[in-house]
């Protein structure tokens, strides 16, 4: 028979009582780091393992949250954006010695599948952290409905949301293009009815572009799904209808990144001949050739703003949602119209 040690084996082991070493598990802050060592030692010598419906059951939490990436397109994993958002909500969620459950439900119309459905009703998780874009379907509505305390990143109309100013993003690339002497531009975008951001960045772009008198509606578009190779057929299509552009402004660096690969393939050359920007700050985007030009939206920290809201929601408080400021990252994909361009 396998032995399955106990809360008892555990306090008998560090020699406190059962309530302590529920209340050191539960990370209670009552206690000197004498005791915390001990009970941890004792839980380490014997490989204890907490029951978490039974610790349900005692304190009325579980010490799980989950963290919800629904997807449209690709699969979610693909995209180096929401890794640094899950990246920041862990680093919180340890620190606070909470786990994190992970969550990527399909949207359609309908809503998220109904296996996302089925954790919602579980009971197993204390709280909730969304990335909730998409208008006609969200996924932190399930969550309000039963009660369970969740933050939205992004635009869902919720009591508790944390945002990046997409808008300042769209209008800081817009400013910078323009200002570099670009006027036969581009753009790469995502269908706005499809998500929340791409709605404000695209605003953005439109106030920069009436500030320099360029009639926005006239610019060529093309529309990607956020993949590096929608924004290379974006790309290619754009030069070929549009031959005398000097600059692409994409909505995302991956679609940036196929636009680059696109340029080279149609042999003009970046910066020189073609000026490609991107969103979002990657990492690769500063490991690319030429390095990109784009918007870095705090994606850690919106995480881990993210998460400590959630804390505040689930110790009863009510913070206040937050905006992030977006920056201009200039590198070298980016640069001043050149006299050849010009002239076309």
């Amino acid at each position: 028979m396998v032995f399955m040690p106990t809360l008892q084996d555990v306090a008998k082991r560090a020699g406190v009582s059962t309530a302590t070493v529920s209340k050191v598990l539960s990370n209670k802050p009552y206690f000197t780091e004498e005791t915390r060592d001990k009970v941890m030692k004792a839980v380490a010598e014997l490989g204890y393992v907490p029951h978490l419906a039974a610790r349900a059951l005692s304190s009325g939490r579980t010490g799980i949250i989950a963290v919800v990436f629904p997807y449209l397109y690709d699969m979610i994993f693909s995209d180096p954006l929401v890794l640094r958002i899950l990246e920041g909500i862990e680093s919180e969620a340890s620190q606070r010695g909470y786990a994190i459950l992970l969550s990527t439900p399909k949207l359609t119309d309908h809503g998220p599948d109904p296996k996302y459905h089925q954790l919602i009703a579980s009971g197993y998780i204390d709280g909730m952290i969304t990335l909730d874009n998409v208008p006609f379907a969200s996924v932190t509505e399930p969550a309000a409905r039963k009660g369970i305390p969740a933050v939205a990143i992004g635009y869902y109309e919720t009591p508790y949301t944390v945002q990046s100013d997409d808008y300042s993003g769209g209008l800081q690339l817009m400013r910078h293009i323009t200002a570099l002497g670009h006027r036969h531009i581009g753009i790469i975008s995502v269908p706005e009815r499809l998500h929340y951001a791409i709605h404000y960045r695209l605003d953005g772009l439109r106030a920069g572009a009436e500030e320099a008198n360029l009639d926005f509606g006239s610019l060529p578009c093309a529309d990607g799904d956020f993949s590096t190779a929608s924004g290379s057929k974006g790309a290619a299509c754009l030069l070929e209808q549009h031959p005398d552009l000097t600059a692409i402004i994409c909505l995302n660096d991956r679609m940036a990144i196929g636009a680059i690969q696109a340029a080279k393939q149609a042999g003009r050359e970046v910066p020189t001949d073609l000026s490609v920007v991107g969103y979002d700050d990657i990492p690769m985007a500063a490991a690319i050739t030429p390095p990109l030009t784009t918007i870095d939206q705090q994606a850690p920290e919106l995480g881990r703003a993210a998460a400590r809201m959630l804390f505040e929601v689930i110790d009863h408080r009510a913070p206040v949602s937050v905006r992030l400021p977006t920056a201009l990252v200039v590198r070298q994909s980016s640069a001043t119209v050149q006299p050849h361009l010009e002239r076309r």
